[in-house]
């Protein structure tokens, strides 16, 4: 067995651009994913719009994929928007987050809110220091209910060893499909050449009937994780031995990714990301 993938077909073009992803229940492949805006009433709006429009959006649930500009406090983040304007978003999920490296983007799911320190403390828990977000108060922000680092497939590929392992990740690109199992795909995107891609594991849980198409520009919510034989076996991939070896081989030292969740990408990748 030489090849386990659809190799006649690169990946599409991808464009590139800041933005908010929001799509409705009817859109979703993955109903109830933790991370995956899967909340009825969602709509489609710019992070630019969070912050020229933010009377029409307060209470709107929505997600956001952008770079880190500054970080205010333990759960404050300051994201940049297309015209250079400056988002807040508030950290929410009651567990730590942290942004290693500015060039990789965030994904951020919640609500917009007006800021004000007491009343995000008072209904969501979120204890902060009103000194540090004075200049905030009465600006949009978005409370965010959950968090994860979103690099591109190409930065996660090839990033050091450990980087990303067990942290919960959103990576979107476009699938290339593989042969003999339905449980796992690779991911890739503009310009990239590789004959690998990101590998992706425990899909098919999560497709509910709605089958994915090669060069499909998906989201994949999840956790890193190295690749070894163990990781390969517990997917249930129905391979034989052979086959798990040449691809322990193939991603030798290289994260995949473990799934919770797919869904259609609404955007491309942030630039540079």
């Amino acid at each position: 067995m030489q090849n386990h993938t659809n190799g006649t077909n690169r990946p599409k073009p991808v464009g590139a651009m800041f933005g908010a992803i929001a799509l409705s229940l009817t859109a979703l492949l993955v109903p109830g994913c933790d991370l995956g805006p899967a909340n009825q009433g969602d709509t489609t709006e710019t992070a630019q719009e969070v912050v020229n429009d933010s009377d029409a959006l307060i209470g709107q649930k929505i997600t956001i994929r952008n770079t880190v500009e500054e970080e205010v406090g333990n759960n404050g983040f300051i994201v940049n928007t297309q015209n250079g304007d400056r988002l807040l978003v508030i950290n929410a999920t009651g567990t730590p987050f942290q942004v290693s490296d500015r060039e990789v983007p965030i994904q951020a799911s919640g609500t917009v809110e007006t800021f004000s320190a007491a009343q995000i403390q008072n209904q969501y828990g979120v204890q902060l220091d009103p000194n540090l977000f004075a200049d905030y108060d009465n600006q949009p922000v978005l409370v965010a209910a959950s968090m994860a680092l979103a690099p591109n497939p190409r930065i996660f590929y090839e990033a050091p060893q450990g980087t990303f392992e067990n942290q919960q990740i959103a990576v979107e690109g476009e699938v290339r499909l593989l042969e003999s199992t339905n449980n796992a795909f690779a991911l890739f995107e503009e310009g990239w050449v590789d004959d690998v891609g990101v590998l992706v594991l425990g899909v098919d849980q999560y497709l509910q009937g709605v089958p994915i198409e090669e060069g499909e520009n998906v989201a994949v919510t999840g956790q890193a994780r190295q690749l070894n034989e163990q990781v390969l076996r517990e997917a249930n991939l129905g391979w034989n031995d052979n086959q798990i070896q040449e691809f322990v081989e193939r991603y030798t030292d290289r994260p995949v990714i473990i799934a919770d969740g797919v869904y259609p990408s609404a955007v491309p990748p942030v630039p540079g990301s």
